[in-house]
């Protein structure tokens, strides 16, 4: 069609919105019969699947979605390209749909509106937010229906689609008409009453599906997405009180927004989320993706410890990554304001009405790589994230999400090619030589596990500061004589707490991959002296363990500024395993594998070890909090000052293994979730408020199943545990032989050797040296 509404492009060759209605069977192929009552939406027994479809998130449904294969189009520069450029019209009916040239004159077209209407970002930005998802929306509201239709049966001679109020019923419409101007002019008075009911009632009531036969007033409005238009909504109230039963249907689970809609006009509502996967053919103008592709940028082969090692056999074009979690992560801008730009473009575009999840309803800090599938040579490599949803994305989209599956895929390949002895950093008032491995510290995995070091000393000193409910009933519970208390000096780290995880089919689901702080006593240079008598010591550095360093432990588990962490520990748990099943058989990432070089996969923030030394030091020797309390000594009440500090070290995991029952009773969900999650995002039942996005590293999901994986040769005995490294020739302070490094059932249920010196190179580690100083004032009383 070619026009322009509010400055924003509208799709070519839309489903005809005059077209007359016909039966369901014969739009859509559904049998010519038509479907028992209790099997359908709105009429089903009470129960769990009463307002959800069991099993919906198996089926896939597809629409061709040819302009994604542009996502990649910039306005080019100079050239053949640029003159080719140059010379296309404003006018998008002048071009064939889905080529340069088409979405080159709409973006001229929208660039000639007043500066008020333009899109205010990039050109690729545009094509992106606009031009490909405009196209979507609609193709993927038209195959939504064609899915429900099918899977629900709506044949038979009396099931239409696509059935017109207006046209079919006028009665019925000139009725609606009058009553819902009435209700406009009552609440808003006569003038602009009217005017209000002129916008409710501007367009016909196209209904997806309606049946009128046998005592069976039926009316379903099928939405791919997660919104419906109010004004079809008081149309369908009216519909209600004339005995239809009116149901919508909705691929994902309606906004808050919409269910208080719907609440408020007494509809009823429903879930069925087939998955949909739009299709298209790559092309040139595709936007190329390194993720998970082996060294960085895919092309051309680049040097790894004396071996050049093309990333892919094939040329490298159309090789690239793709998935929901590539667009959604390249698709949600580098600044909050870029976020929400993009966040309202989406929700003006063309068939807004239809729109999925879009890059601002991934909360990207949370964000961690949970999924992945052997990288079978030939096949590529599928991986997942799991992610918390935004539900605001609108007005508070997540941004960011670029950089971090950037981070999570640098740091699988630091993870596989360096030599695990590398994998450890110290901050230690005493080893200012030792701060990391120098490898490593060319690493964004590195940085990560650096400053995480950093953030857990400041975080336990403000635990411990008695101004908060858990610091007071830490030194609520100390135990004095004579004096203030003290404890000895102490150290404090992370160290992997057994992670679930498991392994069937050639596939890895990483369940739960927590970290436990640990704490135990250490003596520096600089240990303070504590006069304390032994047992009150221990007494004191237990409760230290037990209130503070727990609540720590939770900080790291859970808090903002340990998301990076978080997120480096999982893909540390997928190279182990890429590892693992490359001894058996080598893969794509066979020759990276060991080859003790990370140059390949350089760190993208600028950042300096030093520097985060000298922070440490600083708040070493500085203190990051002074307090004062009184005890009585020697018969006198004196003001003891004190002040918290802290450093580093690690310690080698002990993997949990799950079970094949336990795994299918506790997460019946995840293999179809995971599974799906390259073509868009699933929300995942198995932890309300999560979703998973995934991809393939091949570009193997554009409109394609998956294929069987091989199923893995259970593994006897677990694989030999290389020697942990600690920085400075120190010996461990635990010994790596207590792990056995287990950590998952193969699809037989044998154990399977894996996350061997993992701690060293995922777990930050730091001593708190929290000592005190007393300065005698005059006695009170």
């Amino acid at each position: 069609m070619g026009i322009l509404t509010g400055g924003l492009p509208v799709l070519d060759n839309v489903q005809d919105a005059e077209a007359a209605p016909k039966r369901c069977t014969d739009m859509y192929g559904t049998p010519n019969r038509a479907p028992r009552l209790g099997s359908l939406p709105g009429f089903r027994a009470p129960g769990k699947y009463q307002w959800r479809t069991r099993g919906d998130t198996k089926r896939t449904y597809t629409y061709d979605n040819p302009r994604k294969a542009l996502s990649g189009l910039e306005i080019p520069e100079s050239g053949a390209a640029k003159r080719a450029f140059d010379q296309v019209k404003p006018n998008p009916d002048l071009y064939d749909n889905a080529t340069p040239e088409h979405a080159w004159a709409y973006w001229k077209q929208n660039q000639r509106k007043p500066v008020k209407d333009r899109y205010p970002g990039s050109f690729n930005e545009y094509v992106n937010t606009l031009y490909v998802n405009g196209e979507g929306n609609s193709r993927r509201g038209v195959a939504y229906e064609r899915e429900n239709a099918q899977y629900f049966k709506l044949g038979g001679r009396d099931w239409y689609c696509q059935y017109s109020l207006r046209e079919e019923l006028p009665e019925i419409w000139a009725e609606i008409v009058e009553e819902i101007t009435q209700e406009m002019i009552a609440e808003h008075g006569e003038q602009k009453g009217r005017e209000e009911a002129k916008k409710v009632l501007k367009e016909d009531r196209r209904f997806d599906a309606y049946r009128n036969s046998r005592g069976q007033k039926i009316i379903y409005e099928f939405k791919s997405g997660r919104e419906i238009s109010r004004n079809q909504v008081l149309i369908d109230r009216a519909m209600a009180k004339r005995g239809y039963r009116v149901v919508y249907v909705f691929g994902r689970e309606p906004t808050q927004p919409t269910q208080r809609l719907l609440r408020q006009y007494g509809m009823n509502w429903y879930q069925h989320r087939a998955v949909e996967s739009g299709r298209f053919t790559p092309g040139v103008h595709t936007r190329e993706d390194s993720a998970f592709n082996g060294p960085r940028n895919n092309c051309p082969a680049v040097q790894l410890n004396s071996v050049k090692v093309a990333a892919q056999a094939q040329p490298c074009r159309g090789r690239s990554s793709r998935g929901a979690a590539n667009d959604m992560a390249r698709g949600s801008g580098r600044s909050k304001e870029e976020a929400q730009r993009r966040a309202q473009a989406r929700a003006k575009a063309p068939g807004a009405i239809n729109r999925v999840r879009g890059p601002g309803g991934i909360d990207f800090s949370t964000m961690e790589l949970r999924y992945i599938t052997e990288p079978v040579k030939g096949k590529g490599m599928d991986y997942g994230f799991k992610a918390k949803l935004n539900e605001d994305e609108d007005n508070n989209p997540s941004w960011g999400g670029g950089e971090k599956i950037d981070l999570s895929s640098d740091a699988m390949f630091t993870w596989l090619a360096l030599h695990p002895n590398r994998f450890w950093v110290n901050l230690n008032p005493d080893q200012p030589d030792q701060v990391t491995d120098d490898k490593l510290a060319k690493t964004d995995a590195g940085r990560v596990l650096l400053e995480a070091d950093l953030q857990m000393k400041h975080d336990l000193a403000k635990i411990m500061v008695p101004d908060n409910p858990v610091g007071n009933r830490l030194w609520d519970s100390f135990r004095h004589v004579n004096g203030a208390p003290c404890w000895d000096t102490f150290r404090y780290f992370i160290e992997p707490y057994p992670a679930k995880v498991r392994e069937e089919d050639g596939r890895l689901y990483i369940l739960d991959a927590p970290m436990d702080v640990m704490a135990e006593k250490l003596k520096t240079s600089d240990s303070g002296k504590c006069e304390q008598p032994k047992e009150v010591q221990d007494h004191n550095f237990r409760k230290i363990q037990e209130i503070a360093i727990l609540e720590l432990e939770k900080t790291v588990n859970t808090a903002p500024a340990y998301a990076d962490l978080r997120s480096v520990y999982t893909s540390r748990i997928a190279a182990e395993w890429i590892k693992q099943k490359d001894v058996k058989r080598p893969g794509d990432f066979h020759l990276i594998i060991g080859s003790d070089d990370a140059t390949a996969w350089p760190s993208r923030t600028k950042w300096d070890r030093n520097k985060i030394y000298a922070d440490y030091l600083k708040s070493y020797k500085e203190y990051d909090f002074h307090f004062k309390r009184k005890y009585e000594q020697d018969g006198a009440v004196l003001e003891f000052e004190f002040a918290t500090g802290g450093v580093d070290f690690s310690k080698q995991p002990k993997p949990d293994n799950i079970s094949k029952t336990e795994f299918q009773a506790d997460h019946p969900d995840l293999p179809d979730t995971a599974r799906q999650s390259s073509k868009s995002v699933v929300q995942y039942d198995g932890d309300p408020g999560t979703g998973y996005l995934g991809g393939n590293n091949y570009g193997a999901t554009d409109g394609k199943d998956d294929e069987p994986r091989p199923t893995p040769t259970p593994t006897d005995a677990p694989a030999p545990a290389p020697t942990t490294s600690t920085p400075g020739g120190t010996e461990p302070s635990h010994d790596p032989q207590e792990s056995d490094g287990d950590i998952a059932d193969t699809g037989s249920d044998l154990p399977v050797g894996l996350i061997t010196g993992i701690a060293a190179a995922v777990i930050a580690a730091g001593a708190a040296l929290v000592w005190w100083i007393r300065r005698r004032k005059a006695a009170e009383g």
